[in-house]
């Protein structure tokens, strides 16, 4: 009887953990049609503010801090417009398996993360090995992996003067590396073999989920790939993530 009773709890609990996730799924494909809606609005009058600047700025007689301003609006109104497409890159997945350059990847997510690192005070540092092998994966799936773990490093470091190093290393045989290091706050001892798990977190409650490196870890097993966490309360963290190049 006990032994029913406990089955039947230990199935109630595994329901339960299917219906967040599904609650979570629903969530995020909504939110992606919500991003790519928003981007399509968004696009079509930046793309008016880039094509009047430029024309103005191809015009005689224009003063040169007239000039220096209109550079200035068509530059960031250029880079707004890169950040939504870059949303609408995250948010459209489709499964596509291809070749990949991983030094392409790691730099279109700190091109995408660019202004939250500044925002941040977060000086942010890379040290890419060009010896790299295209490797087959799903691209989104990649900066999907690296958005979640470098928004992770971010948002340990709050309080400025941060420093971020993204590398990437090539074993010369079998694999690639991806290390992702922060000098933030660090993770606790006590916390550090439970960091992967569904809905751990040690953000303060509702600043977070407790599903974004649970599913980061997915999403890296998924490609046959390995990650793994260091880190020094205080001291800041590492994170690796190994993909195999087949």
């Amino acid at each position: 009887m006990k032994d029913s009773a406990a089955r039947h709890s230990k199935d109630a609990a595994i329901t339960a953990d299917q219906l967040r996730q599904l609650a979570y799924n629903e969530k995020m494909a909504e939110l992606g049609k919500i991003s790519a809606g928003v981007v399509h609005e968004l696009n079509a009058p930046l793309s008016v503010i880039i094509s009047a600047t430029q024309m103005i700025m191809r015009e005689e007689g224009v003063p040169e801090a007239v000039l220096e301003m209109l550079e200035r609006i068509s530059s960031e109104a250029q880079r707004l417009s890169y950040l939504t497409k870059g949303l609408l890159n995250f948010s459209s997945h489709d499964d596509t398996i291809g070749e990949v350059d991983v030094n392409l990847t790691v730099a279109f997510v700190l091109d995408f993360l660019n202004f939250e690192a500044a925002r941040r005070g977060v000086t942010v540092l890379r040290q890419l090995d060009y010896t790299l092998p295209v490797i087959r994966l799903d691209a989104n799936l990649l900066k999907q992996i690296l958005l979640n773990i470098i928004m992770n490093a971010l948002q340990a470091m709050e309080n400025g003067g941060g420093k971020l190093l993204v590398e990437t290393i090539f074993s010369g045989t079998d694999d690639v590396s991806i290390i992702v290091t922060d000098n933030g706050s660090g993770i606790p001892a006590a916390s550090i073999d439970r960091i992967f798990d569904r809905y751990f977190t040690t953000k303060k409650p509702g600043e977070g989920t407790g599903l974004g490196l649970f599913v980061t870890k997915k999403l890296v097993e998924s490609m046959a790939g390995k990650i793994k966490v260091t880190s020094r309360n205080g001291g800041g963290t590492t994170f690796t993530i190994t993909l195999p190049l087949q």
